[in-house]
């Protein structure tokens, strides 16, 4: 019963990165067990690096009858949003939050039971809807403030790029 599953490498700050998908023997039990269903969301367990750990995606069913292995923790909603706890969790994780409840010596590890006993507020879901709504508007202005500073980045070494061809020619006019 080979079955397609995600792993801790396909998870991304960015979201998914099903370009490596790898099958593996999932009998009933585990796959009743692992299969995910859209709008879970999925967090890395454990990472040899601090900033790995808790990274999260939402699962959106891209790939049918997939499961997930057992270096990824997954959270299935039911009083919040998919989108609020995704949201939750990537800042806990990129501000280190999980870190600091980890366990191991070289590879930090949430783990279930922690991921279990870790706080999760849960406002009303009128609440949870404009955090969401808030945080995307947040995200997609610096989203283009990142674009128009590489723009301008770009500009400013042409425009050096051509200050230092007129100088090397010795047109130093301007």
């Amino acid at each position: 019963q080979m079955r397609q599953y995600i792993r801790a490498a396909n998870v991304t700050w960015g979201g998914w990165d099903l370009s490596d998908i790898k099958e593996m023997n999932f009998d009933d039990k585990e796959f009743s067990r692992f299969v995910l269903r859209d709008g879970d969301v999925v967090l890395n367990e454990g990472s040899g690096s601090a900033k790995e750990v808790g990274k999260p995606a939402i699962w959106r069913g891209a790939i049918p009858d997939c499961c997930f292995q057992n270096t990824l923790l997954r959270v299935r909603p039911t009083e919040a949003t998919s989108e609020y706890l995704y949201f939750y969790f990537y800042y806990c994780a990129s501000s280190g939050l999980f870190v600091e409840s980890t366990q191991g010596l070289n590879i930090s590890h949430i783990g279930k039971d922690g991921l279990s006993k870790f706080p999760v507020p849960i406002p009303p879901l009128e609440e949870q809807a404009e955090i969401v709504r808030r945080v995307e508007s947040l995200f997609a202005l610096a989203d283009s403030i990142e674009s128009r500073l590489a723009e301008a980045t770009g500009q400013l070494e042409r425009t050096t790029q051509a200050i230092l061809a007129k100088a090397l020619r010795g047109d130093f006019t301007v």
